[in-house]
């Protein structure tokens, strides 16, 4: 709930993605480093280590989300993203021992041409960019491979200590690219920082928040709980910036989100069979 009515903060903030990407993550940076302090957490040199990578990932993926929803519609950017389930399931096979059945390739495809006729219908709106189309799909593929990684550190590192990591690491990562792009820092109004601690507040919280599941959810019902996140930064951008919705976005938005729903579904419901299965074997009497 939280990401998706944040979402809507970036294209309000009246501020560059380069330069909100680096307030963000500092500020973030700072708020973590805080509540570890007053946590009594101590940031060892064998989770930093684990959790650097997917902090490396986290940068980049904070960059070209940002960049993707100030140059397109909302609802694209969030749409495409919603691909990130599919590909989870697919991946998550051989990262997690998961199995993959034909069917849900079949969904999968269904969900690419739910994607495609949503582009299509998103295209003859005024605010729709194909570059901002292009950054989304970056930010997607980017963002998947965080996830996944997250699920795999978190198994050994606690959620406070990762999360630290990953956004210190996020800001490094960020702030050489944010000076070489020639990007000026300073010019932000009394209410862009407002915005900008809004937006803070929750998708800070929605990361540490998801961290800390990865240990207790299944990556497959994770995903499908986040897909949640798609109609309501979709209707979130109509109500608060007026984005228009075509007859084509809704029957493509339709097609993607059944189709990746069914996804998670068959794998949620085959997972819970195979623990079924392990308990009726195990169990003895």
């Amino acid at each position: 709930m939280a990401w998706a009515l944040s979402n809507v903060i970036v294209k309000i903030a009246k501020v560059p993605a380069l330069e909100l990407a680096f307030w963000r993550l500092w500020m973030g940076s700072a708020v973590m480093l805080a509540i570890s302090a007053l946590a009594r957490r101590r940031l060892s040199w064998s989770a930093t280590r684990s959790s650097a990578p997917a902090g490396v990932l986290f940068g980049i993926t904070i960059v070209l989300f940002f960049a993707a929803l100030k140059q397109t519609n909302v609802a694209d950017v969030l749409v495409i993203g919603a691909l990130q389930p599919g590909l989870v399931v697919l991946v998550a096979g051989r990262m997690f021992g998961e199995r993959v059945a034909r069917e849900e390739l079949l969904f999968f495809a269904g969900s690419i041409v739910g994607i495609v006729v949503f582009v299509l219908g998103s295209s003859e709106t005024p605010s729709w960019s194909l570059e901002g189309d292009l950054l989304a799909v970056g930010a997607l593929v980017v963002f998947t491979g965080y996830f996944l990684l997250s699920k795999r550190v978190r198994e050994r590192i606690q959620a406070v200590e990762y999360m630290t990591t990953v956004t210190v690491v996020g800001a490094l990562v960020v702030t050489p690219v944010v000076f070489v792009s020639g990007t000026e820092l300073g010019g932000l109004r009394l209410q862009d920082w407002l915005w900008l601690v809004l937006f803070l507040a929750a998708a800070q919280g929605s990361h540490l928040l998801v961290a800390w599941a990865h240990r207790q959810v299944d990556a497959t019902v994770s995903s499908l709980i986040l897909l949640g996140e798609t109609p309501i930064t979709a209707a979130s951008a109509y109500v608060f910036l007026g984005e228009p919705v075509t007859w084509l976005m809704v029957v493509g938005g339709a097609i993607a989100l059944g189709s990746l729903g069914m996804i998670v579904w068959r794998a949620t419901r085959a997972g819970a069979g195979q623990h079924a299965a392990e308990a009726g074997v195990t169990g003895g009497y």
